[in-house]
């Protein structure tokens, strides 16, 4: 399994709009097979801040997902207004936190 977390900044006079394009193709992508979880947030707006949080069962599903035209349009209006700071974990095991 992966797990992608981070933020994505912009501007802070953007961020609404950002978190909402990102938002958009969730249920979409929720449906895709592989994704697990994926999740944006806003974060801090006066920092220009959106929480990415996204789990698939393996690369060749995040591949496919990437690979996707909602993808590429998406990152095509944004690419320059944009910082990404998102890192990808590979998970060798999960457990329940047991709380």
């Amino acid at each position: 399994m992966l797990i992608i977390a981070g933020h994505i900044r912009t501007d802070p006079s953007l961020v609404e709009s950002l978190a909402a394009d990102l938002r958009a193709g969730r249920e979409r992508t929720r449906a895709e097979d592989g994704c697990l979880a994926y999740n944006f947030a806003l974060d801090e707006a006066n920092e220009g801040s959106v929480l990415v949080y996204e789990r698939w069962r393996d690369q060749t599903s995040l591949d496919v997902h990437l690979a996707t035209p909602e993808v590429a349009e998406l990152m095509g209006g944004w690419v320059e207004k944009i910082e990404i700071a998102v890192k990808i974990y590979d998970v060798s095991a999960e457990r329940d936190m047991g709380v």
